[in-house]
Formats: structure tokens, C-alpha cells, sequence
């Protein structure tokens, strides 16, 4: 990387933005997704817009047999038609699943009998007020954390079997928060869901590098796409949208590591790393975000005891 390179990657906007991917792309390689996923069994949840939507069809473009996890049924079908209308011959498959609510999981995957061989996390929410599920947990927890991990979990018997892989939806955002279990729980006095979401995918980090050490014979992986121009950004972050909408990645921009870290043989077994245009990343570029092992294992705990472990 030249000294422009670093540069601009150390201004964030210019290595985030739209113009950041397009230089990083300069370094990818072209062979690593002339790959053909066909026979492979890939689930995405969150699929029906934005990154999830531009990852499904990318590989079902692949080869890949895509289900397409969705909490809204109509709007997956939309999108189901929406891919096959682009890709005729496409194997898609839709289903019904609300991350957020873990008994919606434990139906999903007591009635889903095929295999698995990649597993897509980026179902996601950044709401603005402090709302819990009639589960009792707080959204973004349950939606960002405990639905993905329950979800992991449950299916790692045939991930295990294809030895797969586990890629997860972190963002970016998540570099300046450190671990704190009760902001995470929504245990707080005043809800700020920036930092909310900034913490649910702080931890979303921290429990792949924890399933990569517990589970070797999978590979597990966690992406951040930059700024991508989706439908949740616009309505999530409105101010953020409006002063960035200009220089935003495209959807499928942001998800091209995704279908990098789904696809690319090369990456087997290089386990447990965060990911950014196809390079591994350290988590924690500001030294104060820095969690102890003591927070690690309360982290596990806690998914794990909220989650039925």
C-alpha cells in the first residue's frame, strides 16, 4: 500500500466511502469468485434489501442454492422474484424468519432439513427508542446478537458436516465502542441507539473470534462494508444519509466481501478475523475499545444463558 493509499484509508470518509472501495478494488483478485457454488447450500438472513438482497444474488449468480431468510414474507417474495427475474435459473428459496424472536428460530430450524454450507448474519436493526421483544430482550440485542447466535448454533451440526463457513454483518462503527454487557442489554438510563447498535456489533467480533477458537472445523468470519447506500441506512440514520448520500457505496459494493468471504476457496480455515474490501483488519485500531478476556467469557455467558445454552 502506498503512502496515498494509507492516507486516505487513515481519513475513514475516504476509505469508507464509495471511493475507498473502488481504490481497494485495485488489489482484489479477479480469480478468487471465478468459482462455481453449484451444489452449495447457502442461507442469508435479512435477504429481502440491502446487503443481504445484493449478497443472495451475487451467489445465486455464483451457482449457489440461496435461502432467502426474511421477517417480512412479502417483502422476501418481492425480492425472491426480483433475483430470478435478473437470474432465471436461480435456486432460491424463501422463508420466514425473524432473528429477533428466538422461538422463530427454533421453528426455522427444526423445520429446515437440507444442508448447510454457508451461513450469511446480516439481518440487522438500529432502532431509536429502547423496545424489547415479548421475549424480554432488548431489540437490537436480540436482533444483532442473540437471534445470530442462536441461529449459529443451531445449525452448526451440518455446518460442521459441509465444513463451512459463518459469515457475519458487523459495521464499522463498532471501533469506537468498548464492550459494555449492560448498554448491550439496553440496561441503561438514557437509550442511545447509535451506541446500541455499535455495541451489538462489537460483540458480534468478539463471539466469532470465540465460536473460531470453540469450532475449528468451520470458518468463521465477520465483515464491515463501509458506508452502502441500503434502505436501512436512509431510514436509520436520516442526518447521516442526507450529508453522505452522495459518495455512499452501492449495495453491492458493501456486500462484495460477503460473497468474497462465502466463496473464495483460498480462505478456508483462516478463521476468527474481521474483514473490510477482502483484507483482514485489526478490531481494535483505537487501543481504549479493548475488551479483557473476563469481559470476553461474560459476553459468552451471557448469549449463551439468554439463548437457552
Amino acid at each position: 500500500m502506498g503512502a496515498l493509499d494509507s492516507l486516505l484509508d487513515a481519513s475513514v470518509v475516504f476509505s469508507f466511502d464509495r471511493s475507498g472501495f473502488r481504490r481497494h478494488a485495485r488489489r482484489f483478485v479477479a480469480s478468487d469468485l471465478q468459482v462455481s457454488l453449484a451444489g452449495k447450500v447457502v442461507l442469508v438472513t435479512g435477504a429481502n434489501s440491502g446487503l443481504g438482497f445484493a449478497a443472495s444474488k451475487a451467489l445465486a449468480a455464483l451457482g449457489a442454492t440461496v435461502h432467502l431468510l426474511c421477517r417480512d414474507e412479502a417483502r422476501g417474495r418481492a425480492a425472491l422474484e426480483a433475483i430470478r427475474g435478473q437470474l432465471p435459473s436461480a435456486q432460491l428459496h424463501l422463508h420466514r424468519l425473524d432473528v429477533s424472536r428466538l422461538a422463530d428460530v427454533r421453528r426455522f430450524v427444526e423445520g429446515f432439513h437440507g444442508p448447510v454450507d454457508v451461513l450469511v448474519n446480516n439481518a440487522g436493526v438500529l432502532p431509536d427508542t429502547l423496545t424489547r421483544t415479548d421475549e424480554g430482550h432488548e431489540v437490537t440485542f436480540a436482533t444483532n446478537v442473540l437471534g445470530p447466535h442462536a441461529l449459529t448454533k443451531a445449525l452448526l451440526p451440518k455446518l460442521l458436516v459441509a465444513k463451512g463457513r459463518v459469515v457475519t454483518v458487523t459495521s464499522g462503527g463498532m471501533f469506537t465502542q468498548k464492550l459494555e454487557l449492560d448498554v448491550l442489554q439496553g440496561n441503561v438510563q438514557a437509550f442511545d441507539g447509535v451506541v446500541a447498535y455499535a455495541q451489538t456489533k462489537r460483540a458480534e467480533v468478539i463471539l466469532s473470534e470465540l465460536w473460531a477458537v470453540k469450532q475449528p472445523d468451520v470458518t468463521f468470519s465477520t465483515m464491515h462494508p463501509g458506508w452502502a447506500d441500503t434502505p436501512a441506512v436512509r431510514s436509520s440514520l436520516p442526518t447521516f444519509y442526507k450529508w453522505t448520500k452522495g459518495i455512499l457505496r452501492t449495495p453491492e459494493e458493501g456486500a462484495d466481501t460477503v460473497v468474497w468471504l462465502a466463496a473464495a476457496p483460498r480462505l478456508d480455515g483462516k478463521s476468527g478475523l474481521l474483514w473490510f474490501d477482502r483484507e483482514a483488519v485489526s478490531t481494535h485500531p483505537l487501543s481504549f475499545t479493548k475488551e479483557s478476556e473476563a469481559d470476553r467469557e461474560a459476553l459468552w455467558a451471557l448469549v449463551e444463558s439468554a439463548t437457552g445454552g
